[in-house]
């Protein structure tokens, strides 16, 4: 089905002249009315806009259900004059259950945020969480956060999100999907006395690059914050057992591909090994496909078939045909080492499964590569970055290695420090042959970590800084950020924060690159 723009049952092109034009739109809601305040902070389209972060697509997804207006379209809604929010994220830990050789994950979070005067009381608020439409009379809170004592926090719930149906029609790779964000049955609102002023859902963006084009489109790649995975396809398939616990340090992700692109990934960072067969012990080269001798590799150890991999990417592009993916294929840890060959091979794959979409290196005006504008036009919508130089110099459709800030750090407090001096330091992060780069804003444990398991494992560690990532980046990264991607990225709210930094992105006339 095509992404593109439907009719909407509110005028979303109404233009917005200079000067403080104030507009209110007005929509019942079980009994009550939700009013957003309208300023023109954008004047080329409606100004409300870039107030709540939508685009006239957003609008063109609200059907004739008033919950839907609220909750399918709008993220993190802040009614006007309030000073705080609220939104969900997914926990990365798990823990065991008792008499059973299964364990529980993906377990709601719930995270606020005050900006209020100091003299606020915020004993004064609650957040109930519900795991159905709160907006039906008959559906009540599953959870009521109560006396919250600080402006900013967080409270992991015992409600497990599990691996559900993606909504919209996302979850069946059919075709037949609808644009725009969509909620799943997770949802928080807050209170102020007795009072609703900030809401949220735990949602999907499968359509946001293309949602935002009239907001984002002039801007060139290489200046959007774009959300991303790191080692992408490091993932299982259903749920998890104890014996899992011996893959603490390999796992990275808890969702695959088509998944992570479905919320709203659009950077993949890739390691690729090479496997011969080996038919009576003795290993083989044969000619042919070689697609089942390629996996997905966490440095050394396969985890997944990278068919696995091209296949999501493949049947996503066909679906959601405006956005744009980066593929990485950054190390080759196994197999590759003094086998050209084995690259080639790779990517006449690659070349095969993608023939089409394939965007070619482009550095556009001042090495920042084409807007978005310019690939949508060309309608080549998959970059591929290809980390061996000598291979690259074969082949005019890959684009140069690209850049990966990379701390190597054990600690949240050096993690941080960091990134604050390579985001906001110094000016080196780029080459000068990719526009792209990448911070990877996860921690990395040492061997000994691996051995001991000194640190609890990779979900342990996400579990430390995602939350902290999500305001680090909403509040003094976004501008200088290109792609930042994360381990169990469900465990932070950087899909949205990238979306609304691009927006702001887009007011800046000059940019501080």
């Amino acid at each position: 089905m095509s992404t593109g723009p439907s009719s909407c049952p509110i005028d979303a092109s109404e233009e917005v002249t200079e000067g403080w034009k104030r507009n209110v739109l007005e929509r019942p809601i079980s009994g009550f009315y939700i009013r957003l305040l309208l300023l023109p902070v954008v004047v080329r389209s409606t100004a409300y806009r870039s107030v709540v972060g939508l685009s006239a697509e957003d609008h063109c997804t609200i059907s004739s259900d008033p919950s839907e207006f609220v909750f399918h379209t709008i993220p993190i809604l802040s009614l006007a004059g309030q000073c705080g929010k609220v939104w969900v994220t997914v926990s990365s830990l798990w823990r065991p259950i008792a008499a059973s050789d299964k364990v529980v994950d993906a377990e709601l979070e719930v995270n606020w945020e005050f900006d209020c005067p100091a003299d606020t009381r915020y004993s004064d608020t609650q957040i109930k969480v519900f795991t159905a439409d709160p907006l039906a009379a008959h559906n009540k809170p599953e959870l009521i956060l109560t006396s919250l004592q600080r402006p900013r926090g967080y409270y992991r719930t015992n409600i497990t999100v599990g691996r559900p149906p993606l909504p919209g029609g996302w979850d069946t790779k059919d075709g037949a999907t609808l644009p725009g964000s969509h909620c799943l049955d997770y949802y928080a609102i807050l209170y102020k006395d007795s009072h609703m002023f900030s809401m949220s859902c735990l949602q999907i963006w499968p359509t946001w690059m293309y949602d935002l084009r009239r907001e984002i489109g002039m801007l060139p790649i290489g200046s959007l914050m774009i959300p991303g995975t790191h080692n992408s396809g490091c993932y299982k398939h259903g749920d998890l057992t104890r014996r899992d616990a011996f893959q603490r340090y390999l796992l990275t992700q808890d969702r695959d591909v088509w998944t992570q692109l479905v919320h709203g990934i659009r950077y993949l960072d890739i390691r690729v090994g090479y496997y011969p067969s080996i038919p009576n012990g003795t290993a083989l080269d044969e000619d042919g496909n070689h697609i089942n001798r390629f996996w997905v590799n966490h440095d050394v150890i396969r985890i997944t078939p990278l068919s696995e991999i091209l296949k999501d990417v493949r049947d996503f592009l066909d679906v959601a045909r405006g956005e744009v993916i980066i593929m990485d294929f950054h190390r080759f840890p196994v197999g590759f080492e003094g086998r050209p060959n084995r690259h080639r091979k790779l990517l006449s794959i690659l070349h095969r499964e993608f023939e089409g979409l394939i965007l070619k290196p482009d550095r556009g005006i001042e090495g920042l590569g084409p807007t978005l504008n310019d690939i949508w036009a060309g309608g080549k919508r998959l970059i591929i970055c290809y980390g061996d130089k000598h291979t690259v110099n074969e082949y005019d459709w890959l684009w140069p290695p690209l850049t990966q800030v990379w701390g190597n750090q054990q600690t949240v407090e050096g993690l941080f420090e960091y990134l604050d001096e390579e985001i906001l330091g110094s000016k080196k992060r780029r080459n000068s042959q990719n526009p792209l780069w990448a911070v990877m804003a996860e921690l990395t444990p040492f061997p000994l970590d691996i051995f001991f398991n000194l640190s609890g494992g990779l979900r342990q560690m996400a579990d430390s800084v995602n939350r902290n990532l999500t305001v680090k980046f909403q509040e003094e990264w976004w501008k200088e950020t290109n792609i930042v991607a994360t381990d169990f990225f469900l465990g932070n709210d950087l899909i949205w924060v990238s979306r609304m930094s691009n927006i702001k992105k887009s007011n800046i006339a000059q940019w501080r690159l």
